[in-house]
């Protein structure tokens, strides 16, 4: 009797122990598919809401460059008129258009934004190409930013599609033999790259200035969430791997700049922060070493993400002339001048 009721004590605490297990081992899983929800919904939802206009902020810190930017593209916001085109699949992209004082002009500037950002935070950058070339500038809402449609940003994916609206759009103005540079900073310098990655990829365009590109959505992931969680990055990225492909059909694996950079045949400038935790120096570094086409990487040491054109202006600037100089000598050898 008593060896029974040890044996029927021994078995209820071992089911117990597995209901235990089996109860934490859930709730652990539950927490872990939530979390990776989150994160995914975070990283590809749209940021903010779709707002009914474009108002400048109530305040805006101008003790900075890109500060000073805004504050100068809200000051004479008049002179940028609001632009709209159609993208490949039906999504409708907004933009600021400035025309050149010379309506003789064939250059355009097309300036691309980073995620979570606004067209004005590309404000100094237009400033700074429109001192150093005669040209027209674009300042482009990327896919669900802004005043542009879609409810998700693909990191590149539907954005490098998106430009060829935008070069569309520039040849309806400017005719078939203009110029176009690209400047761009964070995820969409990398939408850039990606598109002049692509087959096909227009030959209007002279250069690009990437400025801290994503490298890879895979390794932006592994720098940026170890910061928040200590559940294992790897195991987050399959699951958001498994979530892009069921919701996009695609597999993020291609938000990447570096693997098939060799194809870009235009120029391409980039600037990398040295102390950028985000889009880390190796990440450029192996965009850079990929490249096959005329190219500079210029690494500002005491830059964090996004601080190179702040911490290095005169530098910046320099670099900037150097690199649309080079282009023109480019298209002149070319016969496109």
């Amino acid at each position: 009797m008593s060896d029974n009721g040890s044996l029927g004590t021994a078995i209820l605490v071992a089911v117990l122990i597995v209901l235990v297990v089996v109860l934490v081992g859930g709730l652990v899983f539950a927490l872990f598919i939530s979390y990776s929800d989150k994160v995914f919904k975070k990283l590809f939802g749209r940021p903010k809401p779709l707002p009914q206009v474009d108002r400048s902020p109530s305040k805006i810190d101008r003790s900075t460059i890109i500060g000073r930017g805004k504050n100068w593209f809200y000051t004479f916001h008049n002179e940028w008129l609001g632009v709209r085109t159609t993208s490949f699949d039906g999504c409708k992209l907004s933009g600021y258009y400035r025309p050149s004082s010379d309506s003789t002009c064939r250059n355009m500037v097309i300036l691309v934004h980073g995620y979570d950002e606004s067209p004005a935070e590309m404000a100094a950058y237009a400033r700074l190409m429109m001192r150093k070339v005669q040209c027209h500038c674009i300042i482009t809402h990327m896919r669900a930013h802004g005043m542009s449609g879609g409810k998700y940003f693909t990191w590149g994916l539907m954005e490098s599609v998106d430009l060829e609206a935008w070069f569309e759009f520039t040849k309806r103005r400017l005719g078939d033999r203009c110029r176009i540079y690209l400047v761009a900073r964070g995820a969409g310098a990398t939408s850039c790259l990606l598109a002049a990655q692509q087959k096909g990829f227009d030959n209007c365009v002279c250069g690009i200035i990437a400025d801290s590109p994503v490298a890879s959505l895979t390794s932006f992931l592994k720098t940026t969430l170890p910061q928040s969680t200590r559940i294992s990055p790897d195991a987050i990225i399959a699951r958001i791997r498994k979530l892009a492909q069921r919701q996009f059909g695609f597999d993020i694996n291609r938000c990447d700049a570096k693997d098939h950079a060799s194809s870009i045949r235009v120029p391409v400038l980039i600037f990398q922060g040295g102390e950028d935790t985000v889009t880390v120096p190796s990440d450029s570094r192996d965009i850079y070493d990929n490249l096959r086409c005329r190219k500079r990487m210029v690494i500002v040491n005491n830059a964090k993400h996004l601080e190179c054109y702040e911490r290095s202006q005169a530098m910046y600037e320099r670099e900037v002339q150097k690199f649309i100089e080079s282009c023109i000598v480019r298209l002149a050898k070319i016969g496109r001048l």
